[in-house]
């Protein structure tokens, strides 16, 4: 079991974070939905 004070395991999580497409996508979406939203009004 790897344990999670591993600073390689940590940064891999990271990395995997800011690469998946299902994390950036709905952030895209909501700051999308903000800008229009403040836009509009």
């Amino acid at each position: 079991m790897e344990s999670t004070n591993n600073p390689k395991a940590r940064s891999s999580r990271w990395s995997s974070v800011l690469t998946d497409v299902h994390f950036w996508v709905p952030v895209a979406v909501l700051i999308a939905g903000l800008f229009l939203l403040s836009f509009t009004h």
